[in-house]
C-alpha cells in the first residue's frame, strides 16, 4: 500500500486519538487525551453494531443523505456535514456514494497540555506594544471563541457588554440538546483563559490590560464541557453555527489541533473542510498550529486558514518555541505567522479544574501562566480583531494577507511570515498575494484527501466496531426542535 495509507499499527493509534486542544497551562500538562475507545481486534468487530460517524458531502450535495439501515443524528449543512448512526456495513457503502466526500469516526477526547519550563509571566499586550491593549481596539469586532465557555471575571464579564452567549454544543454527543440561551460558563478555564488573552480588560483600576483588543467582543461557542470533553460532532456543529451566523461575526478562534487523519500526508479531512465553509461566508478562521514541532495539526493544516504557532518573547532574545507545530502542507508554508506563546499571564478563574489541579500556574497579581500554540492563537486573534475595527468588512483573505504581511520576520525554521505585529487602518493595503497561498498544490491536496480512503482503516475488520459504539447515547433526545431556525436566528444576539 502507498504511504498515504494508514497501514501501520503506530498509525491506526495515532488516528484514534482523541481531539486535543493545542494549550499548555503553568509548568505541566494539565490532562491526557482520552481514547475514543478500545484497540480490539478483529474476533470482536460486528458488523451490525450501530456506531457513531461523521458525513461529509461534497459540494453541491444536499443534506441529509440518507443511510441505509442507519440513521441521521444531526445535519451540520452550514459545513457540509452530518451526523449518522449506522452498521458498519453501511458505513462502508456509504463511504464509496459518489455525492459523499467521506466518512470518519465520531471522535472523543479532552483538552490536553504540554510541559514546558517554568519562568516568568508575560503580558500579550506588552510582547506586541503598539496599539495593543490600548482603549477601543477590536471595537465593533466579533470573535467566535470555540472553546470550553466563558466565566464572568474581572477583566472580562457580561455586565461589560462585551461577551455573547452564541451556542452550547457541548452536551450533544451524550444525547443534550443545543442551548442558544443561558449562560455558557466554563468549568474547564481555558476558554476563559484565551478569553482573556484576546479582549480581557484590567484586573483591576490601574493594572496593565491583558488582552490584545480590549474593545472585541467575545461570542461564546462552547463545544467541549467543564471536563474538558468534545467530539468531532461537537465541534463541526460550533463551525456550523458560526458560518450560520457569519454576517455578524468576523473572527473565529479555534485553538484545536489534532494529529491529522490523513498522516503521513497532508490533506483534506472533515475539520479542513469545515473551516473552508467557515470561510467562504466570511469569517476568517485562526487557528492552533498544534505542540508538535515537527508537524501541523488539523485543522491548523488547511491552506485557507489563518495557522498561528508560538515564539518564546520570554528571554532576551525571541525564538519559535521548540513544540511550535510547523510544516509545508500542499506547496503553503504552515504557520502562517507566529504570535507569543510562552509563559503567557492571562486570567484563571478559581473554581476551574485546570486553576484547582495547577497551582504551578498561578503567578502573584491574580494572573495564570499558559504556554501553547492555542495561546499563540489567542494572541494572533486580538490582532484580526485589530485589524477588523479599522477595515470592518474587509475579506478574510484580505484580513490574513494584512496580519501576514505585518509580520516581523525572525529568520527562524517554522515562524511562517514571522512574528504577530499590531495592523493599523493601512492594513487594507496589503496585496492578497501576502495571504500565502499562491503556492498551494490542488492536485496534491486531492491526491491526499480522506475521500480517497488513506484514513478509512476503521472501516476495515481490523479495528472494532464496539469501540465506537453509540449505544449508550440515545439519539431520540436530539430534539430537532432545539435546532430550529428560530433557536439560532442571529437577531437573537447580532444586534447587541
Amino acid at each position: 500500500m502507498s504511504q498515504h495509507h494508514l497501514t501501520t499499527l503506530a498509525a491506526q493509534r495515532r488516528a484514534q486519538r482523541a481531539i486535543a486542544v493545542a494549550a499548555v497551562l503553568g509548568a505541566g500538562a494539565f490532562a491526557v487525551p482520552a481514547g475514543a475507545g478500545g484497540t480490539a481486534g478483529a474476533s470482536s468487530f460486528r458488523s451490525s453494531a450501530l456506531v457513531r460517524a461523521v458525513v461529509v458531502a461534497r459540494p453541491g450535495v444536499s443534506l441529509p443523505l440518507a443511510v441505509p439501515g442507519g440513521q441521521v443524528v444531526r445535519t451540520f449543512p452550514h459545513v457540509g456535514s452530518e451526523l449518522v448512526r449506522a452498521p458498519m456495513s453501511a458505513l462502508r457503502a456509504l463511504a464509496s456514494d459518489s455525492r459523499v466526500a467521506g466518512v470518519s469516526p465520531d471522535r472523543a477526547g479532552r483538552v490536553a497540555g504540554y510541559t514546558y519550563g517554568n519562568t516568568g509571566g508575560v503580558l500579550a499586550p506588552v510582547a506586541l506594544g503598539g496599539e495593543a491593549g490600548k482603549r477601543g481596539v477590536g471595537y465593533h469586532v466579533n470573535v467566535a471563541l470555540l472553546d470550553t465557555g466563558l466565566t464572568d471575571t474581572p477583566a472580562l464579564n457580561r455586565a461589560s457588554g462585551r461577551i455573547t452567549d452564541g451556542v452550547d454544543v457541548s452536551r450533544l454527543a451524550k444525547g443534550g440538546d443545543a442551548r442558544t440561551s443561558g449562560k455558557f460558563t466554563d468549568g474547564y478555564g481555558h476558554g476563559t483563559f484565551l478569553a482573556s488573552l484576546i479582549a480581557g480588560g484590567a484586573l483591576k483600576p490601574g493594572a496593565p490590560t491583558v488582552g490584545i483588543a480590549p474593545a472585541a467582543r467575545i461570542v461564546v461557542v462552547k463545544v467541549a464541557n467543564d471536563k474538558g470533553r468534545t467530539t468531532l460532532s461537537q465541534v463541526l456543529a460550533g463551525m456550523d453555527w458560526v458560518a450560520a451566523h457569519a454576517r455578524a461575526i468576523q473572527v473565529m478562534n479555534v485553538a484545536l489541533s489534532v494529529e491529522r487523519p490523513t498522516a503521513p500526508a497532508y490533506g483534506a479531512d472533515p475539520l479542513t473542510a469545515a473551516i473552508e465553509h467557515v470561510r467562504g461566508r466570511g469569517v476568517l478562521p485562526v487557528v492552533a498550529a498544534g505542540n508538535d514541532g515537527s508537524d501541523v495539526g488539523d485543522p491548523g493544516m488547511d491552506p485557507q486558514a489563518l495557522t498561528v504557532g508560538a515564539a518564546d518573547v520570554s528571554g532576551s532574545k525571541t525564538r519559535v518555541a521548540s513544540f511550535s507545530g510547523r510544516g509545508t502542507v500542499a506547496g503553503v508554508e504552515k504557520p502562517d505567522v507566529v504570535a507569543p506563546g510562552v509563559h503567557m499571564l492571562g486570567v484563571m478563574p478559581t473554581g476551574t479544574y485546570i486553576y484547582k489541579k495547577h497551582p504551578e500556574g498561578r503567578t502573584s497579581g491574580g494572573y495564570f501562566k499558559g504556554s501553547g500554540t492555542s495561546e499563540a492563537t489567542a494572541v494572533a486573534s486580538g490582532v484580526a480583531a485589530a485589524y477588523y475595527s479599522h477595515n470592518l468588512h474587509a475579506a478574510p483573505k484580505q484580513a490574513k494577507a494584512a496580519v501576514r504581511d505585518a509580520a516581523v520576520t525572525l529568520h527562524k525554521k517554522g515562524e511562517g511570515a514571522g512574528l504577530v505585529r499590531m495592523v493599523g487602518p493601512d492594513g487594507a493595503n496589503a496585496p492578497e498575494s501576502d495571504a500565502g497561498e499562491t503556492r498551494f498544490n490542488a492536485s496534491s491536496w486531492s491526491h491526499n484527501a480522506w475521500q480517497h480512503n488513506n484514513w478509512a482503516s476503521w472501516l476495515a475488520s481490523s479495528w472494532s466496531a464496539s469501540s465506537w459504539s453509540a449505544s449508550s447515547w440515545s439519539a431520540s433526545s436530539w430534539s430537532a426542535s432545539s435546532w430550529s431556525a428560530s433557536s439560532w436566528s442571529a437577531y437573537g444576539w447580532g444586534n447587541r
